[in-house]
């Protein structure tokens, strides 16, 4: 098994079967390959739950950095 492409390209289904499929085999570098499969999933949730929240304001009004 190949590990997905990164969300969008690859659904959040993809990435929990991949790493579920960590969990069973040994590979090198397995705790990395995890970190990131875990990570994916994270950014995912993230991305879906945040649609419809307003972005935040920007930090410097705009015009501020023209001279």
């Amino acid at each position: 098994m190949r590990a997905p492409q990164p969300w969008p390209f690859s659904s959040e289904t993809d990435w929990r079967l991949w790493r579920g499929y960590l969990d069973h085999v040994q590979v090198p570098h397995l705790p990395a390959l995890k970190r990131e499969a875990d990570a994916e999933i994270a950014r995912i949730v993230r991305c879906r739950a945040g649609k419809g929240e307003p972005k935040r304001p920007a930090l410097v009004p705009d015009g501020a950095l023209q001279a």
